[in-house]
């Protein structure tokens, strides 16, 4: 059952072409990511357990970064390492796992200790839950020429879609509901837009990054929007728009310094030809919670409960079912 990992520790060690090993060369840090993650699924991983048919670690984030080695700690913070994690979960090479994704057995035993610390007001603390995937069939090509930046829900979903930014963001170990944000459309069109109207079709970063939270209903903070433009500029999510500082395209706002950085949009003529006039919207995205999940169950009991009294009455009082009784 280890083939899978022992493939994965040679395939690291060893490939040297492709986007798996353009990635391992370029991206400084995540060799050593991937190495320590699959060494301590050959020792700590639990299989067809936690998720069924899969290698899982349950491990917290922090006690990832701390099986690191020392010589990976001492170059690298635990936010770089957290950045580095979320690439490597957005090839799949590891996925986070939702409460949904969990065993029976798994959900039954987090469900009881919550309604424990309800009562008792003790509450125990999980580990995210995480399945160690096979490296041959992850998608290297979605980080390949990327740096590591902190990433977030709505710029991931936006660039890759909803299925990789929860293999990124799922938790397993949260007992409420997310705060993941989802948007209607690509914000290029409402940027592309905007710029449109402005001289020189440019406009600094931080303006934009206003302009989205106010577009979006003042949803998150103005620093949220910000991190997600950064996340979009840096894997060319926007197209028809280029980031640039003023002084290296030659151009200056007045009050500006040289290095702000500026959206410039590139083709006027394709913005205001844009026929698509819904305006941004933004929704949450819930996992799954675990108040939902205790209620459903407890009606579920008072449901059968309450067919095994009519059932003994019915045998009690000898009521036959015949064909007339039934609905078809």
């Amino acid at each position: 059952m280890d083939q899978i990992i022992n493939n994965n520790l040679a395939l690291i060690r060893t490939s040297n072409r492709g986007d798996f090993a353009n990635c391992i060369k370029h991206i400084k840090g995540l060799k050593s990511v991937l190495l320590t993650i699959n060494k301590l699924a050959l020792t700590d991983a639990e299989f067809n357990k936690v998720v069924q048919g899969c290698y899982t670690l349950k491990m917290s984030e922090k006690a990832l970064y701390e099986a690191q080695t020392e010589k990976f700690k001492a170059t690298y913070s635990a936010n770089k390492f957290k950045a580095l994690l979320q690439m490597v979960a957005i090839t799949g090479a590891i996925k986070s796992a939702s409460f949904e994704d969990l065993s029976y057995n798994e959900r039954a035993k987090r469900v009881k200790s919550y309604e424990i610390a309800k009562q008792t007001g003790h509450y125990v603390n999980y580990p995210r839950v995480w399945v160690v995937g096979d490296l041959s069939i992850a998608d290297f090509s979605r980080i390949k020429g990327h740096k590591p930046l902190a990433l977030n829900y709505t710029s991931i979903a936006s660039i890759f879609g909803m299925d990789v930014a929860n293999q990124v963001f799922n938790d397993a170990s949260s007992v409420g509901d997310s705060d993941h944000m989802l948007l209607n459309h690509t914000p290029a069109i409402t940027i592309s837009k905007y710029l449109s109207t402005k001289k020189d079709g440019l406009m600094p970063v931080v303006d934009v990054a206003d302009l989205l939270y106010r577009a979006s209903g003042r949803a998150k903070s103005p620093e949220y929007w910000q991190k997600t433009l950064r996340v979009l500029i840096e894997y060319d999510a926007l197209p028809n728009i280029e980031a640039v500082s003023l002084g290296s395209a030659g151009l200056s706002i007045k009050g500006l310094r040289k290095n702000t950085k500026v959206l410039r949009l590139i083709d006027p003529t394709n913005a205001t030809g844009n026929t698509d006039d819904e305006p941004l919207k933004i929704q949450a995205v819930y996992q799954y919670n675990f108040e939902k999940y205790i209620d459903d169950m407890q009606a579920d009991i008072s449901k059968r409960k309450a067919d095994k009294v009519q059932q003994a009455n019915d045998d009690k009082n000898d009521i036959v079912v015949t064909d007339e009784m039934l609905p078809f």
